[in-house]
């Protein structure tokens, strides 16, 4: 009797299939790591408005009258720098209550550290200023990215993004080839046993999160590998040939520069309606400004998807981009960056993206929990009256 027990408790099942094993080793040895990037994912997704929160002097200003010039902006933020620091990006205040942001470059060592500084857009007075990666929300950022682990953590990142997938596909997979239990996997019943409890909560905020879930790893790891995403659509989508690259190199002809404000006159008269979001500094003497502008309707608000390079001597304007002329490969990754913070939704996108953030964390104890639970159940089982079973090395998917 004991023998034909025993061959029944070990007769193959569903929760011994490969989709099984597959979902609960991912649970084990990387819910962790999904946990993790969901739990910081949730912080980025109102990272400026939690920024402004923690920095209020820095951050924020009192409106009052017209803005200065670009060149007054600028200025100010150069004479606050180091001699060897050289301005690279300048970022346009998002609110009328938040200041300009020009970003330098500093070469230090072995490496280089950027510096952000804040000036107040009414009266050119710096606010002060600070290094990328040095304050808390960009310090999250770079965990969320790159695991504080340069390159190679953000190759990582993009493998969890991967695997995160395949958690939850293994998942859906379970209770899809259930008979009768595709429902079942949105509803939680109350009146139950705990365990059957901590189960119905995985499996229910699994399946009400699996979709949102799916897009945030897929669209991650689309701007963590974006060669082999433009080679991969290019074999479905229509991919258009862009005019030559020349933009970055132009003839200086020797004459005088043209200034930010000039370049910034310049984008808004060929762009009236859209909004200057940011300024690239030409990186050499032969490179071009690189303006980045919003146009109503546009799915990524944080920037935008309208460009122009413009000649750093003549103010001509050497090459535009606008959404309505990108390629259909090149539109859909456009859109990575705002369907992962869920900006392409407005601020509905960004709650379900900010909820869906906290899933794995959910998903990982309360599957560890069951887990737990089951395993010791079956040892119990297996080795009735021995009080020591707790000892017993059993394989994980038991």
């Amino acid at each position: 009797m004991k023998t034909s027990i025993r061959k029944k408790r070990t007769a193959p099942a569903p929760r011994h299939s490969l989709w099984f094993r597959i979902h609960l080793y991912l649970g084990l040895f990387v819910g962790l790591m999904f946990a993790f990037s969901g739990l910081t994912g949730s912080a980025l997704v109102f990272y400026k408005g939690i920024d402004e929160l923690l920095n209020p002097a820095l951050l924020t200003v009192e409106p009052g009258g017209e803005y200065a010039r670009l060149t007054e902006i600028t200025a100010a933020a150069q004479k606050a720098v180091p001699v060897s620091a050289k301005p690279a990006r300048l970022y346009f205040p998002p609110h009328l209550r938040a200041p300009f942001k020009i970003r330098f470059t500093l070469p230090k060592e072995d490496q280089t550290v950027l510096l952000d500084v804040m000036v107040n857009p009414f009266t050119a007075e710096v606010l002060g200023q600070r290094r990328w990666g040095g304050y808390l929300m960009s310090c999250l950022y770079k965990m969320h990215f790159t695991l504080l682990s340069g390159k190679r953590g953000e190759t990582i990142v993009g493998v969890i993004g991967l695997l995160l997938i395949c958690s939850v596909v293994s998942g859906v997979v379970l209770w899809w080839r259930q008979p009768g239990k595709f429902l079942q996997a949105f509803t939680f019943r109350h009146r139950s046993s705990p365990v059957r409890q901590i189960y119905d909560l995985h499996k229910t905020v699994g399946a009400y999160a699996c979709i949102v879930l799916v897009v945030a790893a897929f669209s991650g790891i689309s701007m963590i590998f974006p060669q082999y995403m433009k080679s991969a659509l290019s074999m479905i989508l229509p991919v258009e040939q862009l005019p030559p690259s020349g933009i970055s190199k132009i003839e200086t002809g020797g004459g005088q520069k043209i200034n930010i404000h000039e370049v910034a006159s310049i984008a808004r008269d060929f762009f009236p309606r859209a909004k200057l979001q940011r300024i690239y500094f030409p990186s050499s003497t032969e490179a071009a400004f690189r303006i980045i502008m919003r146009q109503p309707g546009e799915i990524r608000q944080t920037s935008g998807s309208t460009q122009l390079w413009i000649s750093a001597y003549n103010g001509e304007i050497r090459k535009t981009q606008e959404p309505q002329t990108m390629s259909s490969r090149d539109t859909l990754l456009s859109w990575m960056f705002p369907i992962h913070n869920g900006e392409a939704l407005g601020m509905p996108g960004r709650v379900l993206m900010f909820l869906a953030g906290f899933a794995p964390i959910h998903l990982y104890v309360t599957g560890l929990i069951v887990w737990q639970r089951k395993r010791k159940a079956r040892l119990r089982a297996d080795f009735p009256g021995d009080p020591d079973t707790r000892y017993r090395k059993r394989s994980p998917t038991t």
